[in-house]
C-alpha cells in the first residue's frame, strides 16, 4: 500500500472534476454554436442568409440538447460528491423551492393589486439569489 495514497485520491479527484467541468463544457458550449453555425452555412449554400429567425425546430432541439447536457452533468455531479455537499445541495434546492413557490403567489398578487406585467423572470432571478445564499451561509457556517 502506498504511503500517500490519500493525497494521491484527492489529486485524482480534483482531476477528475476539471476533466468533467471541461467535457460539460465543450458539450454545451458545442450543443448552443454548432446548429446555428450549420443552419446559416447550408442557409448561405442555398442562397437563403436573411432568414429572419432561426425555425422553432432548430430552437427546440438546441433546447432539449442542453437540457440533456444539463442533466448528466447534474447526475454526474451528484454521484462524485460526498453526503455533506449533496445535503448542501438538497438545502439550496429547498429555498430555491421555496421561494419559488410561495413568491409566486405573492407576486400574483401584487401584479393584480397593483396592475403591474408580470414578474416572472424576477421571481426566478429570486430564487436564484436565494439557493446562492444558502449555500453562502453552509459554506461560511461550516
Amino acid at each position: 500500500m502506498n504511503e500517500r495514497w490519500g493525497e494521491a485520491r484527492i489529486r485524482e479527484r480534483r482531476k477528475r472534476r476539471v476533466q468533467r467541468a471541461v467535457i460539460v463544457g465543450v458539450l454545451a458550449t458545442a450543443v448552443m454554436v454548432v446548429p446555428p453555425f450549420v443552419s446559416g452555412f447550408i442557409d448561405g449554400f442555398m442562397r437563403n442568409p436573411s432568414r429572419s429567425g432561426a425555425p422553432a425546430g432548430e430552437v427546440i432541439g438546441i433546447a432539449i440538447a442542453l437540457l440533456a447536457v444539463i442533466a448528466v452533468a447534474g447526475v454526474w455531479g451528484w454521484r462524485e460528491s460526498d453526503e455533506v455537499q449533496r445535503r448542501h445541495a438538497v438545502n439550496a434546492w429547498a429555498a430555491v423551492g421555496v421561494v419559488g413557490f410561495v413568491g409566486r403567489t405573492i407576486l400574483q398578487m401584487i401584479e393584480r393589486a397593483l396592475h403591474l406585467s408580470p414578474m416572472t423572470e424576477q421571481l426566478w432571478w429570486g430564487s436564484l439569489a436565494a439557493g446562492a445564499a444558502v449555500l453562502i451561509w453552509q459554506r461560511v457556517k461550516g
